[in-house]
């Protein structure tokens, strides 16, 4: 019988990452490429370097570790294809709140795909980090340690990156108020 493809111990710990952590990786993978078969493919391979060479420490210390290497193995899969799928706004509307009435379904897909192009709007690192934050549930500790800057650092530009989501957000919606009110007889 031949030797088991890793060791015992790493097993369960392996096993505790994958339930902790699959579901938050495919949100954040899909938040990049948009695409669930790139995403899909990107955990199972992050997951198959984690199961080769583990890093120390426990479960919830692999976090940032778990999402550098998606992203990282994420950025050579967009350059290998040479594009960007974008994502799907109806989709993820409906992952977000699977349960309400059609008129909050609506103004909920609304609210969604306008805050989706806002997102768009941000610097590219202010994006990885509201992806991080609110796709990947990372703390600013662990946001710091994937991307390489200060936890201070971190709050600073999340700070301002939901700063200018809310303004550009109430200056759509006071818009659009206007509008409905001009066309009201």
């Amino acid at each position: 019988m031949p030797p088991p493809a890793e060791p015992i111990p790493e097993r369960p710990r392996l096993l505790a990452a994958l339930d902790r952590f699959e579901r938050p990786l495919i949100a954040f993978a899909r938040s990049i490429c948009g695409d669930p078969e790139t995403a899909r493919d990107a955990v199972q391979d992050t997951f198959l370097s984690l199961a080769k060479n583990p890093p120390d420490g426990d479960v919830e210390s692999l976090a940032p570790w778990l999402f550098t290497v998606c992203r990282n193995r994420l950025t050579s899969l967009q350059r290998k294809n040479h594009r960007l799928v974008p994502m799907e706004t109806l989709t993820l509307a409906e992952a977000t709140d699977p349960s309400p009435g059609p008129a909050d379904a609506a103004e909920n897909r609304e609210t969604s795909s306008q805050l989706i192009r806002l997102i768009a709007t941000l610097p590219a690192r202010q994006q990885e980090l509201i992806r991080l934050k609110f796709h990947g549930g990372l703390s600013y500790r662990d946001i710091a340690t994937a991307t390489g800057l200060t936890v201070t650092h971190v709050g600073t530009l999340l700070h301002q990156a939901l700063d200018t989501l809310r303004r550009k957000y109430l200056a759509t919606e006071a818009l659009t108020t206007r509008c409905q009110l001009s066309k009201i007889p």
